[in-house]
């Protein structure tokens, strides 16, 4: 599946509301996040992509593309997600070197550090195909 494609947004959250620990960590979690994954045109990323999800009581009830008013909008060139989602960089350190951009409340969403670490680990199980150079990092199925 493309990363954030509309397919992979619905395999995000069945496999996130399937997770007991994911949903144990971010039980009181209750928040929407826009994530925009900016083009990198020269690395074979022509366009950005935005998608995003809401969560309520750590479930996500909701997932689109495209952009609309959330609690959190998180932003950053396309590797950097890439790097993220293959462990090169940790979800919490990429946003406190501001690698990623935070439009919110940045110490709530570091507060939800435990759940954010599981729920990218929950995502490197979904098959994941990343556009242009970043193909040499997909991520095959299970």
């Amino acid at each position: 599946m493309k990363l954030c494609s509309i397919e992979y947004m619905e395999e995000v959250k069945q496999r996130t509301n399937a997770d007991a620990e994911y949903r144990r960590l971010a039980k009181t979690d209750t928040d929407s996040y826009t994530m925009i994954l900016i083009a990198e045109p020269e690395k074979g990323v022509p366009e950005t992509i935005v998608a995003g999800y809401d969560l309520v009581n750590g479930e996500i009830t909701e997932v689109w593309l495209g952009q609309r008013k959330t609690s959190f909008t998180l932003s950053g060139p396309y590797g950097v997600w890439v790097d993220v989602l293959r462990g090169a960089i940790s979800p919490n350190k990429a946003l406190t070197m501001r690698k990623l951009k935070v439009s919110g409340n940045i110490l709530r969403l570091l507060k939800g550090a435990d759940s954010t670490i599981r729920w990218v680990e929950v995502l490197r199980t979904i098959p994941t195909e990343f556009a242009g150079d970043y193909a040499k990092y997909n991520i095959p199925g299970a």
